[in-house]
């Protein structure tokens, strides 16, 4: 039995919700770590209740004259913070332009700060977030895998390493919107997958 909780962030970029197919793979991965790890500790973050914007010429400046400062405990920095301190992340957003929906964009837009979550040194750029490991979820309608086009995933997994974060995993369930192919079937394989990794975080 663990000793010590661990605080896992849940980042919902499900714009659908109860509708999105995504948010299956999310509510999953909850249910089978909660039942796994009793003494973890989960903070919900739905990025479609919160007011997030993005950078313009002015609060970008504001911003920069913050850190800047180091006042690295401004409002402004406060889903960083909560990002830089978890212990494991798990991000669903559905595959959306060949990539993330604008509102998950818009969020790491505003966790991304040298101080926060990354920092700059002599030999260049490192993380600063301490999570062990992200889970990024998705559904796309068409199979995308291994094609250069498929931007979400290849995404996620470089702003994973760039924040520090060096264990990267992802379960997507492909082709849902083919009609030839069976989208409920994809969707239980991709749960069952779901769950199999969190058997071993």
């Amino acid at each position: 039995m663990e000793k010590t909780a661990k605080k896992i962030l849940v980042i919902d970029a499900c714009v659908r919700r109860e509708e999105s197919r995504t948010r299956k793979l999310m509510d999953r991965a909850v249910q089978t770590l909660k039942k796994i790890h009793p003494h973890w500790q989960f903070e919900m973050l739905s990025l479609m209740d919160l007011d997030l914007k993005y950078w313009n010429t002015r609060s970008l400046k504001e911003r920069d004259e913050l850190l800047a400062k180091k006042e690295y405990d401004a409002p402004v920095f406060a889903y960083g913070n909560q990002f830089r301190e978890a212990d494991g992340v798990i991000v669903a957003a559905p595959f959306w332009d060949l990539s993330i929906p604008a509102v998950l964009k818009v969020y790491i837009e505003n966790i991304s700060a040298e101080g926060i979550t990354f920092g700059c040194g002599p030999e260049g750029l490192y993380g600063l977030c301490r999570a062990q490991w992200l889970l990024f979820l998705t559904t796309r309608g068409g199979i995308w895998e291994g094609s250069d086009m498929e931007q979400g995933s290849r995404y996620m997994e470089a702003i994973s390493g760039f924040f520090g974060i060096d264990r990267y995993l992802h379960v997507y369930a492909d082709g849902i919107d083919i009609d030839t192919l069976d989208g409920e079937r994809i969707l239980e394989e991709a749960l069952l997958e779901v769950e199999h990794i969190c058997s071993e975080l």
